[in-house]
């Protein structure tokens, strides 16, 4: 198992129709969105219009979850959902999809056979979190709070904003030392047989 961090200072950030999008993770690291070569990518992104027009993504699943605020998503002829806080949608990226609300958001955009699921992980100050990852990979984003992550002798701290990545199975433990509450979205992925 391996435990790495990636800090706020070292995502891309981008403009799209809608606000503002903030790549946090893409593999494999050497893809390029635009060009639609990776296996799957994190994001976060703000919805700043009042309606907004998603961009056309044929082939990929997408996973979307709500992180601030309130989002109507219509996908055309195959039906809406509306998401509040900490809830989340599973659509396919070809379809026309428009959203209505303001919001932050969080998203998995995953292809070629690439598996992948968001939970969210709650840590009240002064508990623990242990369980055995068997993803290909694992990420933790610390959309509130901070904790600190243990597995086979390595250790990280994850502060708001930032995001943990663990490769390899193993046992790992999310510990809250603060004194405030701590809430991670955490990113399983399945990657593809090579």
């Amino acid at each position: 198992m391996e435990l790495a961090l990636i800090s706020p200072k070292d995502f891309s950030v981008s403009h799209w129709a809608g606000g503002i999008t903030t790549q946090l993770y893409i593999y494999p690291t050497t893809a390029d969105y635009g060009k639609r070569d990776f296996l799957f990518r994190v994001s976060s992104a703000t919805v700043e219009c009042e309606h907004s027009d998603f961009t056309l993504l044929p082939n990929i699943k997408r996973i979307i979850m709500v992180l601030k605020g309130q989002l109507q998503l219509h996908y055309g002829e195959h039906g809406e959902c509306h998401l509040l806080p900490y809830q989340q949608d599973t659509f396919d990226g070809g379809w026309n999809t428009s959203s209505d609300g303001q919001a932050t958001d969080f998203n998995l955009m995953l292809q070629h056979g690439t598996d992948g699921s968001l939970s969210v992980v709650d840590l009240a100050p002064s508990r623990s979190h242990t369980y055995c990852n068997t993803a290909s990979l694992l990420l933790l984003y610390a959309a509130e709070g901070s904790c600190q992550c243990f597995g086979e002798g390595q250790s990280l701290s994850v502060s708001t904003g930032s995001l943990a990545v663990i490769s390899g199975e193993g046992i790992l433990t999310l510990e809250n030392f603060d004194t405030s509450p701590c809430r991670l979205i955490c990113v399983r992925i399945t990657l593809p047989p090579q």
